[in-house]
């Protein structure tokens, strides 16, 4: 049975899951969920030789300035952003990054849908919100609505997302997610620096099997443990006990 359900979110060339998906390269169909295999492609450090994902964010930003989607053309404001970072060592400015938001927001209500109120953590991380399960949407609704968030995702926020979670959550630059998240929890205060990936892995292999909330060794609901996990591409929809806002795109 799955406990909390996996989404992957906030990355430049990931898969995007947004809230008309039950889960995008995690648990899903019955897997329980598991953080040892979640992402393993971006676990192959260690803290005795740890990749990187670059040298550095500037080298970043201009990877992700260069980078062309063979799918979705990069929107000239995004365009525009993203050089405005290089320019600045790699650092996308606070009214950059709400306004790639913003615009994301627009691309939706353009296509006729009621503005989602976007997920907003203590120190102003965004997410895309849960979907409404009350909205009971016809299939070919949701296959709509999930092309048109993945197209305005895409076209006009998604790299700059990037950069901006980057420099708060992960700013080493690791490749191993997993490790990133804990030691944005570390850089935030939320957990102390004894506590370390091998035992959150352990305790999301528990929640997993187990469905209890008290294997934990913090609040898995904290908004600020969840920024931290989003920010480094990780959110988990942990069903009725969840406390994030919901999105009716029809109203």
């Amino acid at each position: 049975m799955v406990r909390g359900m996996f989404r992957v979110v906030a990355g430049a060339v990931a898969c995007v899951c947004l809230v008309t998906c039950g889960g995008c390269g995690g648990a899903s169909g019955g897997a329980s969920p598991s953080l040892s295999s979640a992402g393993a492609s971006q676990q192959s450090s260690s803290r005795q030789g740890e990749e990187k994902i670059a040298s550095s964010l500037e080298e970043r930003a201009k990877f992700l300035l260069d980078y062309k989607d063979k799918e979705y053309a990069r929107s000239d404001e995004e365009t525009a952003m993203l050089q405005r970072a290089v320019d600045n060592g790699g650092v996308v400015s606070r009214a950059d990054y709400e306004a790639a938001w913003n615009n994301y927001k627009q691309c939706l209500v353009d296509k006729g849908y009621v503005a989602p109120q976007l997920v907003t953590y203590p120190n102003g991380i965004h997410d895309l919100p849960r979907g409404d399960p009350s909205a009971r949407l016809s299939t070919e609704q949701s296959k709509k609505l999930t092309q048109d968030e993945v197209y305005c995702y895409s076209v006009y926020t998604i790299n700059v997302n990037d950069l901006y979670n980057l420099a708060f959550a992960n700013d080493a630059l690791l490749t191993d997610s997993q490790q990133a998240i804990v030691d944005c929890f570390h850089k935030q205060g939320l957990m102390p620096v004894s506590y370390t990936k091998e035992q959150y892995l352990k305790e999301w292999d528990e929640y997993g099997e187990t469905g209890d909330m008290t294997v934990f060794s913090f609040d898995p609901l904290d908004m600020g443990i969840r920024e931290c996990q989003t920010a480094n591409g990780m959110g988990v929809d942990y069903g009725p006990n969840d406390n994030l806002p919901t999105w009716k795109p029809f109203g």
